[in-house]
């Protein structure tokens, strides 16, 4: 887990902050940053740390419409546990207490109605299985040995509002990738690449109407970002290959001499893809569909030295972890569709009484109450999930969706 330094917040930035209860709220300015200087109040709201005997929480955690959060940790005894967190406090949806599984990886996701899924180390050779559970139906998406499947290489899992999980993963032997989508019965394929232009697959993300966004490498050595929106029952039928009516799309791939990397891209309900890319000293988040490419930050920047993936929620407002060129580190949002990220938390800051060292959010980290779930580390030695809660220029007054 990274631990950088605690350094001043840039100087472009400006804060006043109030501490009343458990929220902090931050009045936070970002001119270097914004195409026009843009207000920012932001209350934290502590979900767990390592004074309730918790230690190595995700830097990855999610969150969903409700505000329930889920995230791994490994407690006191240690034991590993994937946590859930709502109004109804905190509690485990499955242990490695449970001889079923041996670890678990840092990339759950929790769905509208609070499904948790997760991915798990199995006890069983090198075998690994992606999970969901409410809290008391456990439900196997995938286990690799029964699926003939790589454990290594089992992608980090996605899910959508109905339990849909997508994920890529190799089949034994890394002979080929294929992306799956699964909700506790027989895997459907959606793309392979024995029956594809395809060469391979990188991470993958669905939405609500089933659009997957992943990271592919075509036979030719393009790469780039994809949606396809299959048709499930055709696929079936196909044996894997994307039928005529499925709609493959190519988003941005590495024939635009701005992009010759990509990190792991995500997708809202209305099909909006967000992600990191570029190369060398012009890297980007970014958002886009089919009509085009949006830039959520100026390449040219000279604040930001390299990203983490970003989330993104239903509005089109971006999340994400950047690490900067005066050697700090921070989490951003960009709220206005345009390059104005304001500064959520950065090392350097007051957080719950101490300063800041580290901090980190992940791909399911952004909701559209404009909640971001976070994990942080402190100069006295806390560290723990949280949420931050951002408010700009009204939009905590809006009436917000419920998936």
């Amino acid at each position: 887990m990274l631990n950088l330094s605690a350094v001043n917040a840039s100087p472009a930035l400006r804060r006043v902050a109030t501490l009343a209860a458990v929220f902090l709220l931050v009045a936070s300015t970002c001119p270097a940053l914004a195409e026009a200087p843009q207000k920012t109040h932001i209350k934290f709201a502590n979900v767990a740390d390592n004074t309730q005997g918790l230690s190595q929480c995700s830097q990855f955690p999610a969150i969903n419409n409700r505000g329930a959060v889920a995230f791994v940790a490994t407690q006191s005894d240690a034991t590993q546990d994937v946590f859930k967190w709502d109004d109804r406090g905190l509690r485990s949806i499955a242990s490695t207490t449970d001889d079923r599984f041996s670890f678990f990886t840092d990339d759950v996701v929790i769905n509208a109605s609070g499904v948790v899924g997760f991915r798990a180390i199995l006890p069983t050779g090198r075998a690994a299985g992606i999970f969901t559970s409410d809290g008391s139906d456990l439900k196997t998406i995938v286990n690799s040995t029964d699926q003939g499947l790589s454990g290594p290489s089992m992608g980090t899992p996605s899910i959508n509002a109905s339990g849909t999980v997508a994920f890529q993963a190799s089949r034994s032997g890394l002979a080929s990738t294929i992306i799956f989508t699964g909700n506790g019965g027989a895997l459907t394929t959606v793309l392979d690449v024995l029956t594809s232009n395809f060469k391979s697959f990188g991470a993958v993300a669905i939405n609500r109407s089933g659009q997957i966004v992943f990271e592919g490498t075509l036979k030719d050595r393009t790469a780039g970002i994809f949606v396809i929106s299959p048709k499930v029952d055709e696929t079936e039928k196909d044996g894997g290959t994307p039928p005529a009516s499925a709609s493959l799309v190519d988003i941005v791939d590495t024939n635009n001499p701005d992009f010759f990397g990509f990190g792991d891209p995500v997708i809202n309900d209305a099909g909006v893809v967000a992600d990191s890319g570029g190369g060398g000293t012009r890297v980007e988040i970014f958002s886009a569909d089919a009509n085009g490419i949006t830039a959520r930050t100026d390449p040219s920047s000279a604040i930001f030295a390299d990203f983490e993936h970003p989330s993104i929620n239903n509005h089109g407002s971006v999340a994400f972890s950047t690490f900067e060129t005066n050697g700090g580190q921070g989490i951003f949002g960009e709220l206005t569709g345009g390059t104005s990220p304001v500064a959520v938390l950065q090392t350097g800051d007051t957080l719950f009484g101490s300063t800041v060292t580290a901090v980190s959010v992940g791909r399911f980290a952004f909701n559209d109450h404009f909640q971001l779930a976070f994990e942080y580390e402190l100069e006295d030695g806390r560290s723990g999930v949280a949420i931050a809660h951002l408010q700009v220029d009204g939009n905590d007054q809006e009436e917000q969706p419920e998936n």
